[in-house]
């Protein structure tokens, strides 16, 4: 991801630095950007797309108010929004939070809902999670293992460590041999695991692209054990991306990730798939699939971000078929006549489940 400064942000945004308090802003963001949480991240993306934050803020807040005392959390919302650009670009590019990456994009909505300011900034992170995807699933290089050298207090000396018959001397060097063999036997082990380190990763990346190729050769549900090609669109969708989605090892999921949805979704299917409104998806279930299906774990968190999943926790935890749609309207949801194209659904439903999967770990 190419850099992206404060002052180039604010520029992105139609602020010029004559018109604002850029160099009162430095200091504050560089205190901000230090070690995020992952909270904090989601608190970020909902300042850049313009959404209410319910958590306490003061992490935010406190340092830019503390060197610019006129700053307004209620009247500088632009500026929130821009320093919350700046402060993802930065968690991206710098620390290659793979988190950030997809919380940007579930919050996008793929293009349905738009941030506050400078909407290419999700173009510019939409191709940094393509190469975070791949860098993150890369294998290190294979490191070799050495011996620690012999200490010269204890044999690398050519004098002698015992003076004939001194059996307190040979008692002492006796224990100091034991406590160094545990030492040594300690770095080997720590040498042995490190070159181990990269040969794990490669097995635990093919046992994951193995995984796949057996689910979409299957081509059926794992959850409700339907085959894919003979659901309705919408229903296929959201599980094609929900069960693609529990299959990663990664939080941005693999580069190929997108043809592996389609493909999975399109199998079967030769005329043209019809949009779905977010308000039918739980329609296209029982309630006891949504039972099964829906992850209430970690969605009161991110309610307003994950509306998929929030539309079913929603309808699994008021009932269906309307009752739920108060309660979701009061979440900051997605408008639930929002209409998605099944491909696009598919993609909405895996970048979710990946985000709420990283919220429990």
């Amino acid at each position: 991801m190419k850099e992206l400064t404060l002052a180039d942000c604010y520029g992105y945004a139609g602020l010029s630095g004559e018109a604002t308090n850029i160099p009162l802003r430095l200091e504050p963001f560089q205190k901000i950007g230090k070690n995020l949480t992952a909270d904090q991240v989601v608190d970020l993306v909902r300042f850049y797309f313009g959404l209410p934050v319910s958590n306490e803020t003061d992490w935010f807040s406190a340092p830019i108010i503390e060197a610019d005392p006129a700053f307004s959390m209620v009247t500088n919302k632009r500026e929130l929004s821009i320093i919350a650009m700046a402060l993802l670009a930065q968690e991206i590019r710098v620390e290659e939070s793979q988190h950030a990456a997809i919380t940007v994009l579930v919050a996008h909505a793929c293009g349905k809902r738009s941030p506050a300011v400078y909407p290419q900034f999700v173009e510019l992170v939409s191709a940094a999670a393509k190469d975070l995807s791949i860098s993150h699933r890369r294998a290190g290089a294979a490191k070799q293992i050495k011996v620690r050298a012999l200490s010269k207090e204890l044999g690398a000396s050519e004098e002698d460590l015992v003076p004939s018959n001194d059996f307190s001397i040979l008692n002492r060097v006796l224990k100091e041999l034991n406590a160094d063999s545990q030492e040594m036997d300690k770095f080997l082990a720590n040498q042995v695991s490190a070159a181990l380190t990269p040969i794990r990763s490669e097995m635990a990346n093919l046992r994951e692209e193995k995984d796949m190729l057996w689910w979409l050769i299957g081509g059926q549900s794992t959850q409700l054990e339907e085959t894919y090609s003979t659901m309705a669109e919408g229903r296929a969708a959201y599980l094609i991306g929900a069960e693609l989605a529990a299959l990663c090892s990664t939080e941005l999921g693999p580069r190929a990730s997108g043809f592996l949805l389609n493909k999975a979704l399109r199998e079967g299917r030769s005329d043209k798939m019809a949009p779905v409104k977010i308000d039918a998806l739980p329609k296209l279930f029982t309630e006891s699939e949504i039972g099964v299906i829906s992850d209430t774990s970690t969605i009161d968190q991110v309610r307003d971000l994950c509306f998929l999943n929030n539309a079913l926790a929603r309808a699994n935890d008021i009932g269906l078929p309307t009752a739920w749609r108060k309660k979701y309207a009061e979440d900051n949801s997605l408008a639930d006549k929002t209409a998605f194209e099944p491909t696009e659904l598919a993609l909405q439903s895996f970048r979710e489940a990946l985000l709420l999967k990283s919220l429990t770990t």
